[in-house]
């Protein structure tokens, strides 16, 4: 939760000091990097889980 909100965080920056305009194209761009980073976490949740029976 920390480093979507640091993502967040990061983005409305960029949007407040480089961006002139808030539209449609830069908030599905942020989805994007929101989503991005959600499937890492649960990709390496996944790979990281030990499938061993004998345990």
């Amino acid at each position: 939760m920390a480093s979507s909100m640091l993502v967040t965080l990061a983005w409305l920056a960029l949007w407040i000091f480089v961006w002139a305009q808030l539209d449609t194209e830069k908030v599905l761009l942020l989805f994007a990097y929101l989503t991005a980073l959600q499937a890492g976490y649960l990709v390496g949740a996944y790979l990281g889980v030990d499938t061993d029976p004998n345990c």
